[in-house]
């Protein structure tokens, strides 16, 4: 089953707090939870890709489109980013 996943990339920027060139760390960002959500679930061929900022979101926190819905990550960690999309999935 194939899975795609959306992420606000002006979301990764903000709550990455580094300086720098955001096209490295939104990049950086997508690998380290690509590669957490095909630990947590081998059997999805996991699509995660950015978009542009899709609303204000609160601070510590991620717009993100998983299985079609818009939705709100409860912190903008990769482990919690991944835990709410695969509890998401059905």
């Amino acid at each position: 089953m194939k899975q795609l996943v959306e992420i606000c990339s002006g979301c990764i920027v903000r709550s990455s707090g580094e300086e720098g060139s955001s096209v490295i760390v939104k990049r950086e960002f997508l690998e380290k939870l690509q590669n957490r959500l095909q630990e947590l679930r081998p059997d999805i061929e996991w699509s995660v890709s950015t978009t542009s900022c899709m609303r204000f979101c609160p601070p510590q926190r991620m717009s993100m489109v998983v299985a079609n819905r818009m939705e709100m990550s409860r912190s903008n960690t990769v482990e919690s980013v991944a835990d709410d999309i695969v509890s998401r999935i059905k």
